[in-house]
């Protein structure tokens, strides 16, 4: 047994050390019950105890309808109900405090379940759904599920599904291999089923999964085999904008093989573009070489003085010393960037 597992005997739960107090009285006080949530609590309630508080009614054995203050069971994990809803709680037999464990749900809804046993109407006679909540059960569904699906699901389009990849079922997400591998999925979006042209931003953690990622620019050749047909894990992120941004420090990127930029105009490997950069600063010294040659000799080159039986210096000389010493210096910046970019490989 662990350390941090329950013991065999009831815990000393008595408050204040509670020494010497009934201990199985504490658990056979307890009671369940069905209430329909009245109002969400805040900090200037008199009734507030504490965040995500709200009243519900219940129904006693009398048949008589009383109203219950309810704090979260989960202070760490909770849903706060809203009203008309129902909820399932428990109260404490030792304290008498009630507390809620989940809200009870209607027809697969997820943004407002309308069904307390006694609804409350706003004056116009629409249900009651608090003080700054809009419904909108048409605009929100939940989540298509598949068995063995573990979801979370927000009341306005978010979710998180733990799904897999399943041989025998028909799913947008395909194991290459027909076996059953994990996906995760968090996104932002109103259709039943997730999907990367309609969601809002979604993240895909898969496994093996094959994916149709509709991408707006056309990746390298070597790697548009891989778009749609990748088997192995990978992390897709869409969005209409992605943001990268660091506070105080980097931002990495490291790579196995390369990272490839994409867009409407330009499509290229980091690699390609640093290797292309590389052999183009060589041809370009060869080149400045070629015109640092031609132009120390035409410097020094002369002519013959017709009648006078002498040579004198081209009256284009001083330009040919200036184009030398130019190319000297470009010969220099030259290598100082192949340098810089030499630097810039993997030892």
């Amino acid at each position: 047994m662990s350390k941090y597992s329950d013991s065999e005997s009831f815990p000393d739960i008595s408050v204040g050390g509670l020494k010497g107090g009934n201990k199985q009285q504490s658990f056979n006080d307890s009671e369940s019950a069905i209430a329909s949530i009245i109002r969400v609590l805040s900090g200037g309630d008199g009734e507030y105890r504490g965040v995500g508080d709200v009243i519900g009614n219940i129904m006693t054995d009398q048949r008589n309808l009383i109203n219950i203050n309810l704090s979260p069971m989960n202070p760490h994990l909770f849903t706060i109900p809203l009203p008309n809803e129902k909820v399932h709680c428990i109260k404490d037999g030792k304290t008498g405090n009630w507390y809620y464990t989940g809200i009870v749900s209607k027809k697969g809804m997820v943004n407002h379940m309308l069904n307390a046993n006694n609804p409350i109407y706003k004056p116009d006679g629409d249900p009651y759904t608090g003080e700054t909540f809009v419904s909108l059960p048409r605009s929100v569904r939940s989540l298509d599920l598949y068995e063995g699906d573990v979801v979370m699901q927000g009341r306005f389009g978010q979710s998180i599904r733990f799904s897999a990849a399943n041989p025998t079922t028909t799913l947008p997400w395909v194991s290459p291999t027909n076996s059953i591998s994990p996906i995760t999925i968090i996104r932002n979006g109103y259709l039943p089923v997730e999907d990367f042209e309609t969601d809002s931003a979604g993240i895909w953690l898969t496994s093996n999964q094959h994916i149709e990622i509709p991408l707006q620019a056309d990746l390298p050749p070597n790697l548009q085999s891989t778009q749609d047909k990748y088997s192995a894990g990978q992390v897709i992120i869409m969005s209409d904008r992605l943001v990268l941004g660091s506070k105080t420090d980097d931002i990495l990127l490291s790579s196995k093989k390369t990272i490839a930029l994409c867009t409407q105009v330009w499509v290229h490997e980091v690699d390609t573009v640093l290797d292309t950069l590389h052999a183009l600063i060589d041809e370009v010294k060869k080149l400045s070489t070629e015109v640092k040659t031609q132009a120390m000799v035409s410097s020094q080159q002369t002519f013959p003085v017709p009648g006078v039986g002498s040579t004198l210096l081209s009256v284009q000389a001083p330009r040919f010393s200036t184009s030398f010493q130019n190319t000297i210096r470009i010969e220099s910046s030259l290598s100082q960037l192949k340098t810089n970019i030499e630097a810039l490989k993997q030892k």
